[in-house]
């Protein structure tokens, strides 16, 4: 039997190995979007050490849970939020001093969502969204894990649809344009981004529907930011109805009143040819 270790049968764990042990947490970076800024997700912290600081939703992982569990959990423990969308592993940070209580390394995950209330919770005072160019000053080594975490996304946004989880299902190219600045921390030209992000395939032109405020059925299509001759409203508002094939108003492609959605089979495709998406 080797030196550094030995046999305990009556543990339940029963080998014991001479090597100190370091303790592993979890903490999660979490965006959003919302009133065209780019935001993320911290909570107040409710105890020792750096209490009062603002830090990332996270704690120390259980004997019985995988990383991304134990992250899972204390997200939904400190701010009741519930990702619809997968969380991804974005490093593990292991720096000697970075928490003063004991050894501990973190492995931290990022995620993007749609705007959602939270609430504090376990041992957070509170959790809030905050954009990302005025975040408070952060716990531990919370502000390197933040850096770690922007630099993958705006990796990540020019190989995967990461933008249009952060959008609502149908969207405008200005809507897009706003969200790809807030992220990359850029601006573009208005005429050059239209030009790119269509000539790339992966926006479909969808039509949009006014709801009838009583019935909830589809009342009128609304498809360009301009008023719609009166023939067509009179089309609309005719016994007939809508025809199968919603009639639209022709518009140049890209026109700032027209809605779009993420055309994800291009997408895939792209992904398979290894094209990046420039901006």
């Amino acid at each position: 039997m080797s030196n550094n270790r030995k046999y305990v049968p009556e543990d339940p764990l029963p080998w014991h190995y001479k090597y100190e042990h370091m303790a592993v947490t979890t903490d999660c970076v979490i965006f959003t979007y919302e009133d065209w800024k780019l935001k993320v997700l911290l909570v107040r912290r409710g105890g020792e050490p750096c209490k009062g600081m603002w830090a990332f939703p996270g704690g120390f992982l259980r004997m019985d849970e995988t990383a991304e569990d134990g992250a899972l959990r204390e997200l939904r423990e400190e701010t009741s939020l519930k990702p619809s969308s997968p969380i991804v592993q974005l490093g593990v940070f292991s720096d000697v001093d970075r928490d003063p209580r004991e050894r501990v390394i973190t492995i931290a995950f990022y995620a993007l969502v749609k705007p959602s209330d939270v609430i504090g919770g376990d041992d957070a005072d509170e959790a809030a969204w905050f954009a990302v160019d005025s975040l408070p000053p952060l716990a531990f080594d919370h502000a390197k894990i933040f850096d770690a975490a922007m630099e993958r996304l705006r990796r990540d946004i020019h190989f995967q649809p990461v933008g249009f989880d952060l959008l609502d299902d149908t969207f405008t190219i200005p809507d897009l344009q706003r969200l790809y600045e807030a992220i990359l921390g850029v601006k573009f030209d208005r005429r050059n981004f239209q030009r790119k992000i269509l000539s790339s395939g992966i926006l479909e032109e969808v039509p949009v529907y006014e709801s009838d405020s009583t019935y909830g059925e589809p009342k009128e299509l609304v498809c360009a930011s301009m008023p719609m001759p009166k023939a067509f409203h009179e089309e609309l508002s005719s016994p007939k109805g809508l025809p199968d094939e919603a009639p639209r108003k022709k518009s140049r492609p890209g026109r700032k009143g027209l809605w779009f959605s993420l055309n994800r089979k291009r997408y895939e495709e792209m992904k398979e040819d290894g094209l990046k998406q420039e901006f």
